[in-house]
């Protein structure tokens, strides 16, 4: 029987078949795939201890023809199968510290002051002046009674008071925290 004939024969594309008569006695065996490839097995792994080691024996005393079955061999399969697991490759340790710093602030401070004045002005008036305000200036009138022969009013002196706003700085040191961390592998 020829390889052409055996491989027309076989139509299971998981089988193996012999392409010449088998013979326990050779120490590799030529198989053939049904795609035509030829590769040769050790004989050891087709003949089974038992008694169908007769029956390839009795097989290959007869002649080949046509009619004749060829030898099939089932193909084994490996299946592969990926996971996946967690592994420690190390730690990290984290250290935290609390630092205390010195920060300057220049904060602006809003300062009111009040410049006095005197004026003197001994000058005589009818009625008593009221307080007026001249811009930032108020003036406060001081009046005094006097005896004369005729009682008149007499503006001793005025007080006036002039409010001025400034602004000046005022540097204070205060302590801030900051924290921070440091890492570490170990």
């Amino acid at each position: 029987m020829t390889s052409e004939s055996i491989a027309s024969k076989s139509s299971a594309s998981n089988f193996f078949v012999a392409t010449e008569s088998f013979d326990s006695t050779r120490p590799s065996t030529e198989l053939q795939l049904p795609d035509g490839r030829i590769f040769y097995v050790p004989t050891a792994l087709l003949v089974e201890q038992d008694s169908s080691a007769d029956l390839l024996a009795t097989r290959n005393a007869e002649p080949v023809s046509d009619q004749q079955e060829p030898l099939s061999i089932p193909v084994i399969e490996e299946q592969l199968h990926i996971g996946k697991r967690s592994v420690v490759t190390g730690t990290v340790r984290l250290d935290k510290h609390v630092g205390v710093y010195e920060e300057a602030l220049d904060i602006p401070l809003a300062v009111r002051t009040f410049d006095v004045e005197r004026v003197v002005l001994n000058k005589p008036v009818d009625t008593a002046p009221s307080v007026r305000q001249e811009g930032e200036t108020t003036i406060y009138p001081l009046i005094e009674e006097q005896l004369i022969l005729t009682k008149q009013l007499i503006l001793r002196e005025e007080l006036r008071v002039t409010r001025r706003d400034t602004e000046r700085r005022d540097t204070r040191t205060v302590s801030l925290r900051r924290e921070s961390i440091e890492v570490t592998r170990a």
